[in-house]
């Protein structure tokens, strides 16, 4: 049975890779690869990006999104910039959505567990 499991999840690495999603993705990281300036302004938008998603305070939160848009804007415009997020967020939904089709397929009875996180 474990050989099975690798045997497609192999498969499904390469169907992911063969994807158009990650083809675009692939062909907009080496644009950006041969760009070193702008590879690291990309990889700190997407750190503050993520840091802004982990941002704990609800009640500012509104606020902080709306003042990290702005100030990210003009960066946006950017062309190969906004190939590269696009077609990277594309992969990651992709991808979260394979993640969650597997998860909710295979019950792990994690109910009561989900319940006490919450709340």
């Amino acid at each position: 049975m474990q050989d099975n499991v690798e045997i497609y999840t192999r498969a499904l690495i390469s169907v992911i890779r063969d994807s158009k999603e990650y083809r675009e993705y692939s062909a907009a990281r080496r644009k950006v690869k041969d760009d070193p300036a702008l590879q690291k302004q990309i990889n700190d938008y997407r750190r503050d990006t993520y840091r802004l998603q982990n941002f704990s305070d609800v009640d500012t939160l509104y606020d902080k999104v709306q003042e990290f848009n702005a100030q990210h804007a003009q960066f946006r415009k950017n062309p190969l910039v906004n190939e590269y997020l696009s077609s990277e967020l594309a992969v990651c939904r992709m991808l979260q959505k394979i993640s969650a089709s597997v998860v909710e397929s295979v019950d792990l009875d994690l109910d009561d567990v989900a319940r006490n996180l919450r709340g």
